[in-house]
């Protein structure tokens, strides 16, 4: 019970420290247009703690970060593309890896199962939100009709392609981390609590 316990803190924490890597990557250190950790630690997250906390984790990423960075007038597009996907994609999860019996295929599987989540959430989040771009278009950039829609979306690839590459380069970067250290920070949270029962 006590090892079980102890390997949902090491998860929780290397979490924490994902979702805290966002705030900072979405405030001060910006690594270039829609080159983002959020969906990667949203992935991440959801498939090693659960849709609840996953959920509360990005709704507090994101409105703080932006109580910092400000937003726009289509941040409930911005936020309900990210916040949708982190109450959805544990289900999805769970049914892509749900029938791997092996430990070695369930986490190769589950680490390209995760991309592909990851590469789902960004399409969702391109779709959705640059819809609200078209919609609420007060700079008229774009026509009000289905062209002028293409046009925003044609407009928006190469941020789509940014979002790809941090989910296809972050979210197995950070699958394989988390399990590397599920594999050894177990024994070494026991032999210190061996040593704290020992002094008393």
């Amino acid at each position: 019970m006590k090892t079980s316990i102890q390997k949902v803190n090491v998860k929780f924490i290397f979490i924490i420290f994902l979702f805290l890597f966002s705030f900072l990557e979405r405030t001060i250190w910006d690594m270039g247009a829609n080159i983002e950790l959020l969906t990667s630690a949203l992935i991440l997250s959801t498939y090693f703690l659960n849709s609840k906390k996953t959920f509360w984790l990005v709704l507090l990423t994101i409105a703080l970060s932006d109580l910092i960075i400000g937003n726009t007038n289509i941040f409930l597009f911005t936020w309900s593309g990210f916040l949708i996907p982190a109450f959805f994609s544990g289900f999805v999860i769970k049914k892509l890896i749900i029938n791997h019996k092996s430990r070695i295929t369930k986490k190769i599987f589950g680490a390209s199962a995760l991309m592909l989540t990851g590469l789902s959430t960004n399409i969702f989040f391109y779709i959705w939100t640059n819809f609200g771009v078209w919609l609420l278009d007060t700079w008229g950039m774009y026509s009000n009709d289905f062209a002028g829609l293409i046009r925003c979306y044609i407009n928006a690839l190469p941020f789509l392609k940014n979002q790809f590459l941090s989910s296809i380069i972050f979210i197995p970067m950070g699958f394989f981390a988390i399990e590397i250290l599920l594999k050894y920070l177990p024994d070494k949270i026991k032999l210190v609590n061996r040593s704290f029962m020992t002094n008393h």
